[in-house]
C-alpha cells in the first residue's frame, strides 16, 4: 500500500472512533507504550484510576535489554541520571559473608550492569519523558467496561472499533475500601455502594490493557488467568534498621540458620527493602491473614532468627505488607486484533529476577510498532497477531526462570542449601572467564520464525546462533571519511552499532560488504583465500553497484511506505483529539546522545527524532581484514572510487559506511569478514533480526524486496 493511499481497509473504523489508541494503566508499560505511539505520530489517551504514582515500588531493577530499548526510544540518559549501577550480590549464611557474585555483569551490552531504581521512580521519569512530547495522564479515571463492536456494512464488510466505558468518581479516589491489601493479588475488587461517578464512553480503534494482575479489561473481557498461587509467606519491609550486617552495602542475600531466607536492597532514600521468606501457609491460612496484624515488631522477631547470631533491630518502617505470588499468563494477549493485554495484565510471576516490569516495558515496545505501521496504513492487521506469538512464548518462559530462582533461592533442605553454599564460594572465581547466556539480563531473548521473521529461501540455512529473531547485537565502530579510510577503528572515531539503530518504528537495513570497498591488498601481502565469487549460489557486487543499489532501494521504499503527520491521522477521526491529553508542542532540534564518541560533524550517530517521518535507514558496514598493514598503520589512503567516497560522506541512515576492525562485527552477525560475499540484515524497528541474505548483490537486495513486501502492505 503507498504512503499516499487513504486508510481504507474494510477493519478501518475511524469514522467511528475519537481517539486512536486508548491505553488502560499508567504505570511503567502504559506510559512507555504512550511515549512510544506518541513518537510514531499516534494520538493516545492513557487513563490511570489512582490520582497519584504509589511511593510504594515492587519492581527495583532496570536489566541491559530494556536500558538498550529505552535507548532505542531516546530516553535512557534521564534514567541513567536517577539510577545506579548494579551487579553484585553479596551472598550470606547466617552471619557471615561467602561470597560477593557479580550476578548481573554482561560482556554481551554497553549496559554491562543493572540499573537500580525503583519502580515508582521509573514512573515518573517515564510521565516527565511524555509530558515533554505533549500527553498528560487522565487520572481518577479507571475502566469499567470494554467491549468490541463489530458492524455489517452494505458492501459486506466488516467494521470494528473498541467501545469503552470509564468513570471517575465525583468526590474523592476510586479506590475502594474493602479492596485487598495483600500485594499481589490478582482478584477483581468488589463494588462500592453510594457513591457518585462521572461516566464517560469512549471508542477507539485499539485498546492496551496495561492495568495490572487485577486487570479490569481483562475481567470484563472473560479472558482467563490460568496459572498457580504459590503458598509461600513472603513479608516485604521497607525501613531503617541497626544490624551488624551491612544491608547498605548492595543486594544482600541471607540464608538463616533457621531454614529460611532473606534478600534486601538499599534504596536512595536511605532505608532497606527487604523480602522476606516466612514458610508456606495452606489457602485457607492464606485467607485468614490480617494485614493489621503483621507490625514492626512481628517482622523484627522473624528477620532477627534468619540473621541470627548478628544483631537487627528494626528503627522505623514505611511500608510493609504480605506478598501472594501468583504465577499466571492470560489466556490470549490478543482480543479480535483490536484488544491486547501487556505487563501485569497478560503475565504475573515472583519478583524473583527482577524480570516483571522489565517484561512488560519489552511488550510494549513489540506491540506498538507494529500497531503504528497498521494505523498509518503500512501494513496489514495480520502483523498484530505476532504480538500474542512472540510475547506468549517470552512471559511462559520469564515465568519458569523467575519461578525456579525463587525455588533455588528460598530452597532450605540439605541438598540445595548445600549446593548454594559450594555455588556461592565457587560463582565469582568463574563467572568474570566464562561466556555464559544470562537470562536476567534478558538479552538472549529469541523470536522464533513466523510472518515477519523469515530465513532465505535461496540459501542454507545457517547457524542458529545468527539466524532471524536473534536480538540485533552491539559493537564498535570506526567512522570513516575519505581521508582516513584506511585507519584502524580505534585510531580514528567510534560509534557503537547500536547508537545507529535509533527509532522507534524504523526498520534499519545493515550492509555487510566484507572487505570488498577496501582496496585490494598489494601483491606480497595477497591472500590465498578464494574470491567471494567462488562461494557457490551467492551474487556478490563491487563499490559502484552498492552505492547505485543503496540509494535506489531506500528511495523506493521511503516512496512506498512512509509514516503520516499526526495532523493527517487525527483527520482520519471523527472528532477532534481533546487538547488536554495531546496538545502539540513545540519543535525542539534533536541532539546527539550524552554517550556517543563521535563529533557532530562526523554524523557518526544518529540524533533521534522528535516525531517519526522516514521507515527506513541503511548502514554500510566494511569490514578491513585484509586492508594492506602500510594502511593499517595509519597512513592514510590517496584516493578510492568515487562511489566509496559518497558512501563514506552519506548522512548516517543513508547507506554512509563505516569501518568493521578485523571483522568484529561481521562475526557476530556470522558474515565472513575477509574475501567474504558480504551479506544483508534486515533488523526489525524493535531491533530483532527480521530477515538475512549473505551477498550484496542484485538478487539479495531483490530477497529483501520481497520480504518487505510480505509484510507490509
Amino acid at each position: 500500500m503507498s504512503s499516499s493511499t487513504p486508510i481504507t481497509q474494510d477493519s478501518s473504523s475511524f469514522k467511528n472512533v475519537n481517539i486512536p489508541v486508548l491505553i488502560s494503566g499508567a504505570g511503567p508499560t502504559g506510559l512507555f507504550a504512550a511515549i512510544l505511539l506518541t513518537k510514531l505520530n499516534i494520538p493516545v489517551r492513557i487513563i490511570e484510576r489512582h490520582l497519584e504514582v504509589s511511593p510504594l515500588s515492587k519492581a527495583l531493577v532496570i536489566h541491559s535489554r530494556t536500558m538498550e530499548l529505552f535507548a532505542q526510544a531516546g530516553i535512557i540518559d534521564r534514567f541513567l541520571d536517577l539510577g545506579s549501577r548494579l551487579s553484585d550480590f553479596h551472598v550470606y549464611f547466617g552471619p557471615k559473608l561467602m561470597s560477593v557474585i557479580p550476578a548481573l555483569d554482561t560482556k554481551e551490552s554497553h549496559y554491562n550492569y543493572g540499573l537500580f531504581l525503583e519502580q515508582c521512580r521509573t514512573t515518573w521519569g517515564l510521565t516527565e519523558e511524555l509530558k515533554e512530547i505533549g500527553v498528560q495522564i487522565d487520572r481518577g479515571w479507571e475502566l469499567m467496561d470494554t467491549k468490541v463492536v463489530e458492524e455489517n456494512n452494505a458492501d459486506g464488510t466488516t467494521t470494528s472499533y473498541v467501545e469503552t466505558k470509564i468513570r471517575r468518581a465525583i468526590i474523592g479516589d476510586n479506590i475502594r475500601v474493602a479492596e485487598s491489601r495483600i500485594l499481589g493479588a490478582v482478584e477483581e475488587d468488589p463494588e462500592e455502594a453510594n457513591k457518585g461517578y462521572e461516566v464517560e464512553v469512549i471508542r477507539s480503534e485499539y485498546l492496551i490493557a496495561t492495568d495490572g494482575g487485577k486487570s479490569a479489561v481483562r475481567h470484563k473481557l472473560n479472558i482467563a488467568f490460568p496459572g498457580r498461587t504459590l503458598d509461600n509467606n513472603l513479608i516485604i519491609f521497607d525501613g531503617h534498621v541497626d544490624s551488624d550486617v551491612p544491608f547498605d552495602a548492595g543486594i544482600t542475600v541471607i540464608n538463616g540458620a533457621n531454614n529460611r531466607s532473606m534478600v534486601s536492597f538499599p534504596l536512595p532514600n536511605g532505608d532497606i527493602r527487604f523480602l522476606l521468606d516466612n514458610g508456606f501457609l495452606t489457602p485457607e491460612e492464606h485467607a485468614a491473614l490480617k494485614p493489621e496484624e503483621l507490625t514492626m515488631e512481628v517482622f523484627e522477631k522473624l528477620a532477627g532468627a534468619t540473621v541470627a547470631p548478628a544483631k537487627f533491630k528494626c528503627l522505623d518502617q514505611s511500608w510493609l505488607t504480605y506478598y501472594r505470588v501468583n504465577e499466571r499468563q492470560a489466556e490470549t494477549f490478543c482480543v479480535k486484533q483490536r484488544v491486547f493485554l501487556a505487563g501485569d495484565a497478560s503475565h504475573v510471576h515472583s519478583p524473583a529476577g527482577g524480570q516483571g516490569m522489565n517484561t512488560g516495558l519489552q511488550d510494549s515496545f513489540n506491540l506498538t510498532w507494529k500497531m503504528a505501521l497498521v494505523i498509518h496504513g503500512m501494513a496489514p492487521k495480520s502483523i498484530l497477531d505476532s504480538y500474542e506469538a512472540e510475547r506468549k512464548p517470552v512471559a511462559d518462559g520469564i515465568i519458569k526462570l523467575s519461578a525456579k530462582l525463587l525455588d533455588m533461592g528460598l530452597a532450605q533442605d540439605f541438598v540445595r542449601r548445600t549446593f548454594k553454599r559450594i555455588a556461592a564460594t565457587i560463582a565469582p572465581y568463574i563467572l568474570p572467564y566464562i561466556n555464559t547466556n544470562n537470562p536476567i539480563n534478558m538479552l538472549f531473548i529469541r523470536y522464533h520464525d513466523n510472518a515477519i521473521n523469515q530465513r532465505s529461501k535461496s540459501q542454507a540455512h545457517i547457524e542458529e546462533d545468527y539466524q532471524v529473531g536473534q536480538r540485533a547485537r552491539d559493537g564498535n565502530l570506526g567512522v570513516i571519511r575519505r581521508q582516513d579510510m584506511g585507519l584502524a577503528a580505534q585510531e580514528g572515531e567510534t560509534v557503537r552499532l547500536q547508537q545507529l539503530l535509533v527509532g522507534p518504528g524504523i526498520f534499519h537495513i545493515l550492509v555487510f560488504t566484507s572487505d570488498l570497498l577496501l582496496p585490494a591488498p598489494s601483491k606480497n601481502e595477497r591472500s590465498t583465500s578464494p574470491p567471494p565469487a567462488a562461494i557457490k549460489g551467492v551474487e556478490t557486487t563491487d563499490a559502484i553497484g552498492l552505492a547505485k543499489s543503496i540509494g535506489e532501494h531506500l528511495s523506493a521504499w521511503r516512496s512506498k511506505w512512509s509514516y503520516k503527520t499526526r495532523p493527517q491521522i487525527v483527520e482520519l477521526t471523527a472528532s477532534t483529539v481533546p487538547e488536554r491529553t495531546t496538545p502539540e508542542v513545540k519543535s525542539v532540534s534533536p541532539t546527539l546522545s550524552s554517550d556517543t564518541a563521535c563529533s557532530a560533524s562526523s554524523l557518526a550517530a544518529i540524533p533521534h527524532p522528535i516525531r517519526a517521518d522516514k521507515a527506513f535507514m541503511v548502514h554500510t558496514i566494511a569490514s578491513d581484514c585484509s586492508l594492506p598493514s602500510s594502511l593499517k598503520n595509519g597512513e592514510s589512503m590517496v584516493s578510492t572510487v568515487a562511489s566509496t567516497d559518497r558512501l563514506a560522506d552519506n548522512k548516517a541512515g543513508e547507506g554512509k559506511v563505516y569501518l568493521d576492525h578485523q571483522g568484529c562485527i561481521h562475526q557476530k552477525y556470522g558474515v565472513v569478514g575477509k574475501h567474504g560475499p558480504g551479506a544483508i540484515v534486515v533488523v526489525r524497528p524493535d531491533s530483532y533480526i527480521g530477515y538475512r541474505v549473505l551477498g550484496a548483490g542484485p538478487s539479495a537486495w531483490k530477497e529483501v524486496d520481497q520480504y518487505l513486501e510480505s509484510i507490509l502492505a
